[in-house]
């Protein structure tokens, strides 16, 4: 007979006689905490990191009813989400992934007891046959039937057999199947979005077939392997009548969002970490402490395995140094032009270069690091030469228009074409890499004689009535204009974002401002860009802070400035990463190492929180690694200056 219950009858006589105590801080209106638990054994091993023992279990659910939360179901979840009932204060839902036997055996039982609703999420295909090295065995499909006919159990779906890893790249990466396009070694080919989206749909057919068969229903809602899924799965999910998606993302979920519903990892730790984690689901993330670096750096054209090699020490440095973030190039600029013409992952729209951006990003992801895919916005060179001039932005040149002589050639942010060349590259960039994120170049600006394209000559007249004149010396038509082209580079960007999104879901997107923007009051005028509207559009603005480019005289005042600007603006400081520059390239020499931690010290001083710097060469170890990691670490606490 198995072994349902640990505890007695009187224990849960005592349990239920508990006085409830109120929260110190309850939940907003509209949100409510889920709970992931798996296996449930009678003793977990310490090295077990996901199975919580079954004392430890109940310990968890006297707290939740002993401390003001209201264990609630995923029809309350619904109703309160179509507005025909309100959640309770504090309301938790207590999810079970992968069906172990211990649901069956011990924690439906108790949870019946306890008089909580609960829901089971199935692997299809592990029930008939499962994977080696579970923490216990699972249930059977009978069990299942069994559990599925409670009143307070939901049964869901994991998806059929998409609860695995498969391969996504050349060199032998692999990433969650739902998350990643496959790629097959054998054909050297990659999977087409047409592809990916027949084999998610393949899959849901099946787990509703099987769901159909032994359980006598179709599931409503899907729990993504791994927290993992993209726009597209999610897509499928809505148009197969699924009401519900679950993630394991930090945080409170909401009834807004029931396609994307977060969730906290139970794991097994002592009551006082449990405690910590559901009364703090949101923790406040940790300062940025960035490199932005140069895959030119370690891309051998001799040899894979060189470059490999050079990967290895390049991330070998990042760990030493203790950085938390990377903005790591995703394009070939080995001549330093800004102006791109080949890029490091499989796509579309340019040639490759070398398909090495995707291992990099993994194998950083892997050490703990947070990439940002460093991409140009619009300083694009297509292969069709023909196509590529006719695009370019135009500039006024005496009483005639030519293409823009500035540094970056860039493609014009006007024309529907260049919207969509440049989308279905970011789209194929997120597609194949495991990216955290977007870091926007500085090549996102049009100058006070820019642009005079067909295209922005068309939007002008269409936006303001009247023709397109030489409005660089009318003061007020060109103030309107460059307000204007600052939203047009920001859909731009928008456009891209929602590209990226399809695959990256939760992408964060930062873009580069240039200083004289935050300190100078025209400076829109001649660069189309503004802070406030970069605070309220992306994650993060990475302000250019290089006082030698900007020939500044006295950078620590420089600095003071800067931040005292940006601690104006709602989210200043909290959004702001300042980037200093380490190489001067007028002088065409390093910085000496020591001056740039004073740099870095400035900035934390008077308030910044978040640094980066650019460039960095581990060839010649410039900045010194033993100098500058005392202010990069992410897991130190930053120099502070009295001022």
């Amino acid at each position: 007979m198995p072994n349902r219950l640990i505890i007695t009858p009187l224990t849960i006589i005592f349990l239920f006689c508990l006085t409830n105590f109120v929260l110190a801080e309850e939940m907003k209106h509209g949100e409510f905490l889920v709970l992931t638990y798996h296996a449930v054994p009678v003793k977990a091993s310490p090295d077990d990191e996901f199975s919580v023992s079954q004392n430890d279990f109940v310990e968890q659910m006297e707290y939740l009813r002993t401390h003001g939360y209201y264990p609630v179901s995923l029809d309350d979840i619904l109703k309160a989400g179509e507005g025909k009932k309100d959640l309770p204060q504090n309301p938790v839902l207590l999810t079970f992934d992968d069906a172990y036997i211990s649901y069956y055996n011990f924690v439906v039982p108790i949870l019946e007891k306890f008089g909580y609703p609960s829901v089971l999420a199935v692997v299809g295909s592990f029930i008939d046959n499962p994977p080696e090295g579970l923490a216990e065995p699972l249930m059977n499909w009978d069990q299942l039937k069994e559990v599925a006919s409670k009143r307070l159990v939901e049964v869901v779906s994991h998806t059929y057999d998409l609860h695995k890893d498969i391969q996504y790249n050349p060199q032998g990466n692999v990433g969650s199947a739902v998350f990643v396009r496959a790629y097959d070694p054998n054909t050297k080919t990659y999977e087409t979005e047409e592809e990916y989206r027949a084999r998610m749909e393949g899959d849901f057919n099946r787990q509703n077939t099987l769901f159909t068969r032994y359980l006598g229903f179709t599931p409503r809602g899907v729990v993504w392997p791994y927290g993992r899924y993209t726009a597209v799965i999610m897509e499928i999910a809505k148009k197969a009548n699924y009401r519900f998606g679950f993630t394991v993302e930090e945080g409170y979920a909401h009834i807004d969002r029931l396609h994307e519903i977060n969730r906290i990892m139970i794991k097994n730790k002592p009551i006082k970490e449990f405690i910590k984690e559901i009364k703090k689901p949101n923790p406040e993330k940790p300062g940025i402490r960035a490199v932005q670096v140069d895959l030119d750096m370690i891309y051998d054209p001799s040899s894979y395995e060189k470059t490999d090699q050079n990967l290895g020490r390049l991330i070998d440095r990042l760990v030493a140094m203790k950085v938390n973030t990377v903005f790591l190039q995703a394009f070939s600029d080995p001549e330093g032009t800004g102006n791109i013409k080949s890029v490091y992952f499989h796509n579309r729209v340019l040639p490759v270069k070398a398909d090495i951006f995707s291992h990099a990003v993994h194998q950083m992801m892997i050490r703990d690091m947070t990439v940002y895919a460093w991409m140009p916005t619009l300083s694009i060179e297509l292969p069709d030469s023909e196509l590529n001039e006719s695009l370019k932005v135009r500039e006024i040149a005496g009483d005639k228009t030519r293409p823009s002589q500035s540094w970056y050639r860039r493609l014009t942010p006007f024309d529907e074409r260049a919207r969509k060349i440049v989308r279905t590259l970011y789209e194929d960039l997120a597609a194949h890499s495991q990216i955290h994120g977007i870091s926007f170049q500085d090549d996102a600006y049009l100058t006070d004689k820019e642009d005079y394209h067909p295209s922005a000559v068309s939007v002008y007249k269409d936006r303001f009535g009247k023709d397109f004149a030489r409005i660089d010396k009318d003061p007020e038509p060109a103030k309107s204009w460059a307000r204007y082209k600052t939203e047009a580079l920001i859909d731009f960007t928008k456009n891209l974002m929602e590209g990226v999104r399809r695959y990256r879901p939760n992408a964060l997107f930062a873009r580069n401002l240039y200083a004289e923007v935050l300190t100078e009051p025209d400076a829109e005028m001649w660069y189309a860009q503004n802070y406030e509207l970069f605070l309220n559009t992306y994650d993060e603005v990475v302000i250019m802070a290089y006082p030698q480019m900007e020939k500044v005289e006295k950078p620590s005042e420089w600095f003071k400035t800067l931040i005292k600007k940006a601690k104006k603006f709602p989210h200043g400081i909290e959004k702001t990463v300042f980037k200093v520059q380490a190489y001067d390239w007028q002088k065409k020499e390093w910085l000496d190492d020591g001056f740039l931690l004073e740099e870095i010290r400035d900035i934390l001083s008077y308030g910044g929180r978040h640094i980066a710097y650019y460039p960095d060469d581990l060839w010649v170890d410039r900045p010194m690694l033993k100098v500058i990691k005392l202010e990069m670490s992410s897991q130190t606490y930053p120099f502070m200056r009295q001022r």
